[in-house]
């Protein structure tokens, strides 16, 4: 795992989550105490510690000025895209999922993206996709019986 903390490191989790301090920070207003990135396999888990209430408050207080402007209001479909737009923009790969849980009680937000395989990154040779071999699609038996 990275920590934000941490002296700079090189790699795809700290770029990611240099990229998520930062778009957290736009949507709370403050910067987290605390972020990491972890990544295992297809699956990209970011940990922000001590943002909840600032980013609950700030989207709060958005939604409620510009509610009466009517326009620019930030909201959280906006943050979810452009979260998945930060992963898809460092990692390459297109993003399957995105769940997101923030605990006020602990002031932690985890945010789980999976990634789509791709070609270069283990994703299963089209025979295997269609449940075949990996020498091919899936064949008969020399015996087949006909119903």
């Amino acid at each position: 795992m990275t920590e934000m903390t941490a002296r700079p490191s090189a790699g795809l989790p700290a770029e990611l989550t240099r990229s998520f301090v930062s778009l957290w920070t736009h949507y709370a207003g403050k910067r987290p105490t605390n972020a990491r990135t972890d990544i295992r396999g297809n699956v990209v888990t970011c940990v922000v510690v001590d943002a909840v209430d600032d980013f609950d408050r700030n989207m709060v207080a958005r939604h409620a000025v510009d509610r009466v402007r009517g326009v620019g209001r930030a909201t959280p479909e906006d943050y979810k895209r452009e979260a998945i737009a930060a992963v898809v923009r460092v990692t390459r790969q297109r993003v399957a999922s995105f769940i997101s849980s923030h605990d006020r009680d602990t002031d932690v937000a985890t945010e789980v993206f999976t990634l789509e395989p791709s070609l270069g990154r283990g994703a299963p040779v089209l025979g295997e996709r269609r449940g075949g071999s990996p020498r091919g699609p899936a064949k008969r038996p020399a015996r087949w019986i006909e119903p």
